[in-house]
């Protein structure tokens, strides 16, 4: 699972744990995912719009990342997903000077920008931004939307991407689950039995989703 580690994944993913942002579970009911996946784990990211400094260091993190993998001259402006990638990218836009939009789960009323908030015109360079991804289908569906409404999609980025389950789309994170297991291991932040379930679980999501009551694939 550790495969190109970076410095900043880990700093990232310790502010996260340090955070107390990550949950697991050994015993009972695992957790479930929207799209089905059963997880020994969930890490709540949006837990950490409440503390200025961590998020004031995800963000700038954030930006550094964005512009070594996307560049950030290459984007007019930023769409946040509703709802806990919102705040992510109204910090992004406010640091980057960028306008904001953001994208709905579902359209509302009737037009070219029904499954928006805020106006951009067709042809609009855009990247788009989340708190973190599982298996990458609801930014897929964020993107088509995107699309449907004549922007375009130059990136999709992440502070946190799982990348445990197949068929992901390509995706730029800050961090991923490797970072959060490497960085609790390190620090003791995990008792050894939540540590050895969640290397199970990323070793092979879909087989340990399949055994915990969860689907085995999409």
């Amino acid at each position: 699972m550790m495969t190109n580690v970076r410095a900043d994944g880990l700093e990232a993913a310790r502010i996260v744990v340090d955070s107390g942002a990550v949950y697991t579970r050994t015993s009972g009911e695992p957790f479930f995912f929207s799209s089905g996946w059963a997880s020994p784990v969930f890490i709540d990211i949006k837990r950490l719009i409440s503390l200025p400094e961590a998020r004031r260091r995800l963000v700038a993190m954030a930006l550094d990342r964005i512009d070594d993998e996307i560049g950030s001259e290459g984007f007019d402006q930023i769409a946040g997903c509703e709802l806990a990638g919102v705040p992510f990218a109204a910090m992004v836009a406010d640091r980057l000077g960028l306008p904001l939009v953001v994208a709905l789960k579902q359209a509302r009323g009737f037009g070219r920008l029904s499954q928006f908030e805020g106006h951009f015109e067709p042809g609009t360079r855009t990247l788009l931004i989340d708190d973190l991804t599982t298996d990458g289908r609801t930014k897929a569906t964020f993107r088509a939307a995107l699309e449907r409404a004549q922007a375009r999609v130059v990136g999709i980025f992440v502070l946190l991407d799982y990348k445990v389950f197949p068929g992901s789309p390509e995706i730029v994170s800050l961090m991923t689950l490797a970072d959060i297991v490497a960085v609790a291991e390190r620090d003791g932040k995990l008792d050894p039995a939540a540590l050895r379930e969640v290397r199970d679980f990323a070793a092979d999501a879909p087989n340990w989703s399949r055994r915990n009551g969860g689907i085995e694939k999409l």
